[in-house]
């Protein structure tokens, strides 16, 4: 974990860490913080006296890049890094354009470290209150609520509990952990494929019984989600969002509500299930 920080910065952070660590904020000529989970509840403070350097930033930058910033350019446009081993990097700086085009991001001055967890069973819950069978699932939680750990261990269940065929649609490298979870044993993978394009594609090429995929932001997300139930396969996906009206109101999803594509809209708060309404946004629990 965190195999990209400087020596001295990883060893200081994780012998001040108390709980399970979930974020660091690196900021320029500042010291860093951390948001750990401890004691059933997240606390956020700084867990390094020295302050972090434009050089320490860019040296970390060209370590989660294999020292050449080339072989991720692509990422590094679109705000992100993904470390080796699932850590997604979201990187602040100067935004240069090419046109109307982003080109590259430069001059970096603070970086946001989202460490994954693997919480297997923490779905199983869910699954024993409300399905007796694959459903259509919609988690739905304000960013670093728990929506990527808890849709991965449902897809999971889903594979092993059911026996079904789970396609997970990894855009970022976040569900697999670089590899270092358990998906299942009826489970596929495909990584770093915007979720439109692997949806589609894995209908018609990998018959799926259930896709799993993480924060629907789009028309096209939404479009091709449609397409994969009126196809006959299940979906388990998570969105932005938290309340129910909000989440209506957002006009890349409201189409969804409109054709009932979720058998059920499970929200999450503080790592925990909070609410449960069904398709036609009646209120379970």
């Amino acid at each position: 974990m965190l195999e990209f920080l400087p020596e001295d910065m990883r060893n200081e952070i994780l012998k001040r860490t108390r709980g399970t660590l979930t974020e660091l904020r690196i900021r320029q000529d500042r010291p860093v913080r951390a948001a750990e989970y401890f004691c059933g509840r997240i606390i956020k403070r700084e867990v390094t006296e020295k302050k972090a350097s434009r050089k320490d930033i860019e040296k970390i930058i060209l370590k989660l890049c294999d020292f050449s910033i080339y072989s991720k350019e692509t990422n590094i446009k679109n705000g992100y890094i993904t470390s080796k081993n699932g850590e997604r990097v979201g990187i602040c700086g100067t935004v240069v354009y090419d046109g109307e085009k982003v080109s590259t991001i430069k001059e970096f001055s603070s970086l946001v470290v989202r460490i994954p967890n693997d919480i297997s069973g923490c779905s199983v819950g869910f699954i024993s209150g409300f399905t007796e069978k694959p459903l259509n699932v919609l988690v739905v939680s304000p960013p670093y609520n728990g929506k990527t750990t808890f849709i991965r261990d449902l897809g999971r269940q889903y594979s092993d509990r059911f026996g079904i065929n789970a396609l997970f649609i990894d855009e970022r490298d976040e569900l697999t952990g670089g590899g270092a979870y358990y998906l299942g044993k009826n489970s596929d993978v495909m990584k770093y494929c915007d979720k439109a394009f692997g949806i589609r594609c894995g209908v018609r090429n990998l018959n799926p019984d259930v896709i799993v995929c993480d924060e629907i932001m789009s028309s096209a997300d939404a479009d091709a989600l449609k397409f994969a139930k009126e196809s006959g396969v299940k979906i388990i996906a998570s969105a932005h969002s938290d309340n129910l009206e909000n989440i209506i109101q957002k006009e890349e999803l409201s189409k969804i509500f409109k054709c009932f594509m979720f058998d059920i809209i499970l929200f999450l708060k503080d790592f925990s299930v909070s609410s449960v309404y069904d398709g036609k946004l009646n209120k379970l629990c």
